[in-house]
């Protein structure tokens, strides 16, 4: 319930409507030079949040912080890597296969972890993740979907327990210690509170980030028209940055 509401509040579009609310709700009080500053105070934020300079700005810092896996940057490919790979969500049709009930997120991040799973021989993938509803949990979903693709079933272990990141390091740690090298996949936004997390239980992964929401041309893009990507992208630094900062409360 906190966690919802503290997602709520930080959402900037959330905060728009809260700060036009206000401002229409001063003109009942008849206090113009109020409800003036108001409005401007709300085009203002309106403004930051729907145009790429301020969204960018704040997504590009942690996306820039970590750079995706490459083999040759391994010192030994023969080691027993375990791939982790967390969760992103899911949805439930009988329609469809699993590979297309995984969220962007959650098929982005397995798409990564089976790059990399298919250079490295004797690499385990560790998939992770639970189910809020009590149906089928995120770390099955992801190895239905591992398996779809091709994916050797012997290959795989799962961690059902975990309802966050922070649950996912510290439920990799008493399942599987400190033995293994351990590759962290996840989104490139998130690899940061990801890493933090990690770290926290005494294991320095190695990341390799994936779904970047800034590729190319676009990480430099400063001057464009307001738009719902905009607002999603402030959405999404906000809040790694606000759970960064939880986490540094949480863990000292």
């Amino acid at each position: 319930m906190f966690i919802s509401l503290t997602k709520a509040f930080i959402d900037p579009f959330n905060i728009f409507w809260i700060l036009l609310f206000f401002s229409f709700g001063v003109v009942t009080l008849k206090q113009k030079r109020l409800f003036k500053f108001l409005f401007i105070i709300t085009m203002l934020w309106f403004l930051i949040i729907s145009t790429p300079f301020v969204p960018n700005l704040i997504v590009n810092s942690l996306e820039v912080q970590y750079n995706p896996v490459f083999l040759k940057q391994l010192k030994n490919a023969e080691f027993e890597y375990h791939i982790v790979i967390l969760g992103g969500g899911h949805g439930f049709d009988d329609r469809l296969p699993a590979n297309s009930l995984l969220s962007q997120n959650a098929l982005g991040r397995l798409n990564e972890g089976i790059r990399l799973q298919q250079q490295l021989p004797n690499s385990k993938l560790i998939l992770s993740g639970y189910s809020s509803s009590g149906r089928t949990t995120q770390a099955e979903m992801l190895k239905k979907s591992a398996l779809i693709l091709g994916i050797n079933d012997n290959v795989i272990l799962l961690q059902k327990e975990p309802a966050n990141t922070y649950e996912e390091a510290k439920v990799y740690t008493q399942k599987f210690g400190h033995i293994h090298p351990v590759i962290l996949v996840t989104s490139a936004v998130h690899m940061p509170r990801a890493m933090l997390a990690f770290r926290h239980f005494g294991i320095e992964p190695i990341p390799s980030p994936t779904n970047y929401r800034l590729k190319g041309s676009r990480r430099w893009k400063w001057m464009g028209l307001p738009s719902l990507r905009n607002m999603e992208n402030m959405k999404k630094g906000l809040y790694e940055y606000v759970g960064i900062f939880w986490y540094n409360l949480k863990i000292k």
